[in-house]
């Protein structure tokens, strides 16, 4: 394999010759650094294949170093090896939660040429899983550089860093619940984003392969003669129609009104995606080198925390096409209008992998009509889809415009709730079941309809399983526990 470059972390309390010996006999590549503070800044600046670190270190101990490599789901395949340098004072807790891929004892050390071949394995397998040594440059996104030998400046900008990190979160987890209607969306964007960064010019454009669309918002003075071109150089930049329509918010100047500004610096960050089309943040201001290291921190933090959002956005705009299209009737059930089982898997797919990375809660829930074979058999299966319709169309009331809707099969129906808990899943269920109760399924002639009642079951999102098969598995659990219970009960 090519060289691999080792980040090599240690101070003169934690040395272990031997040990940097071996690699270098390895045929390694070591960067060596003297601290933990030293190891984030070579990362940040031209990454690594692998990260070796004592445990005990002045600065940070490895542990901390781990963590913080491990947390960030842009990097945590970068394989991270500590090695015994005494003991430390970190909790237990921190010890585990660090997840290095191997701790290596004071025994081990004894035999550094193993442990030498064992690092190279380890480097080299994740190399074959598609690891690159430049993809550790996203460790953290400094607003200014880190030093062991300035840990008064380096803890400062590690906690603007991490302060930075958690605030753009927060932001793409609320957006990520209001990613429809697209106003919405496009009003909370500009908002929460505007609250914490102001240029002349921000926008954002969803270059979705068969309907793209984009949104600029100006403020200040910024002139038609700077933002048309602006704009059609970002257009051919990212392969979009020239004659695009750009939902433009605020008031664009003429060239011949005095105040009228031209657009000096800008940034355009493209977010790529996992699927068909990608997305882009568009950033401008009037000033020259407008935008300063905290700016373009706080820009390179968005452009991580929102690529889900955007890949949100392109499958809803797939949904949206889907319907559309031929392929919608291939997703829909005949007789209700929801969609089908498969619609409903894909669906779920991609929904617990995007919960996944933003670690939110997803609820599953699945309703039984309750001894439906006997409608058939005492009213007719007319009556029986009439049953089925009237259920279909009670859950569209009752659920929310993210929650997706299908036929599961048979007299069963499915629905999927983004961003809910069990017990907010519970709720859904109960309102269902307790609604259908007194729904009036009258007859012709005088005969008396059916009394229909329904059995749910309610299941959450194991973190652990992003098969969907498996919540779909508990809440079929849940639900013969609601049958066993007797009928027109909720169970989770």
């Amino acid at each position: 394999m090519a060289d691999i470059k080792v980040l090599y972390v240690e101070d003169s309390r934690s040395s272990s010759p031997k040990l940097r010996q071996a690699l270098k006999d390895e045929g390694l590549s070591i960067v060596f650094c003297g601290g933990g503070f030293d190891a984030l800044d070579e990362l940040a600046s031209d990454g690594a294949d692998i990260v070796v670190a004592a445990t005990k270190v002045s600065d940070l101990s490895g542990y901390q170093l781990a963590s913080l490599i491990k947390s960030s789901e842009l990097v945590s395949q970068l394989p991270v090896v500590l090695f015994y340098s005494g003991e430390t004072a970190t909790d237990d807790f921190w010890i585990k939660a660090a997840r290095p891929d191997v701790v290596v004892g004071e025994e081990d050390l004894k035999e550094p040429a193993k442990v030498a071949c064992m690092i190279r394995d380890l480097a080299e397998n994740a190399r074959l899983a598609g690891w690159e040594k430049s993809i550790g440059r996203g460790v953290l996104v400094p607003s200014q550089g880190f030093s062991s030998n300035n840990l008064v400046e380096s803890y400062s900008s590690l906690l603007n860093d991490l302060i930075l990190e958690r605030a753009v979160n927060r932001t793409a987890r609320t957006l990520t619940a209001l990613v429809e209607p697209r106003s919405q969306f496009l009003e909370a964007f500009f908002t929460f984003i505007g609250e914490i960064f102001q240029p002349d010019l921000m926008g954002i454009i969803i270059a979705d392969v068969n309907s793209p669309w984009a949104a600029v918002q100006v403020k200040g003075n910024v002139s038609q003669d700077a933002y048309d071109p602006m704009m059609a150089g970002l257009l051919k930049q990212l392969k979009l129609p020239a004659d695009l329509k750009v939902e433009l918010r605020g008031e664009l100047l003429q060239d011949n009104v005095t105040a009228a500004r031209s657009l000096a610096s800008v940034e355009v960050l493209t977010v790529a995606s996992e699927k068909q089309g990608h997305g882009a943040l568009v950033f401008a201001s009037a000033e020259k080198n407008a935008f300063s290291a905290g700016a373009r921190a706080f820009m390179g933090v968005l452009k991580q925390e929102l690529k889900p959002v955007i890949q949100l956005l392109l499958a809803k705009q797939e949904i949206e096409e889907l319907h559309s299209r031929e392929a919608y009737r291939a997703a829909i059930d005949s007789l209700t209008g929801l969609y089908n089982l498969e619609f409903l898997v894909g669906f779920l797919q991609q929904q617990l992998l995007f919960s996944f990375r933003q670690r939110l809660p997803v609820g599953m829930a699945i309703i039984d009509v309750d001894n439906f074979a006997k409608v058939n058999e005492e009213h007719g299966y007319e009556i029986g889809d009439s049953v089925l319709n009237t259920v279909a169309n009670k859950l569209l009331q009752i659920t929310r415009s993210s929650d997706l809707l299908a036929r599961y099969g048979g007299d069963q129906f499915a629905v999927v709730l983004p961003n809910t808990d069990l017990a907010g899943t519970r709720v859904l269920g109960e309102k269902v079941r307790s609604e259908m109760e007194f729904v009036n399924f009258g007859q012709e002639n005088g005969r008396k309809g059916p009394k229909v009642t329904v059995s749910v079951g309610c299941a959450n999102f194991n973190m652990e399983d992003l098969n969907p098969e498996t919540i779909l598995r508990d809440a079929k659990i849940a639900l013969r526990q609601a049958k066993e219970a007797g009928r027109n009960q909720v169970c989770s």
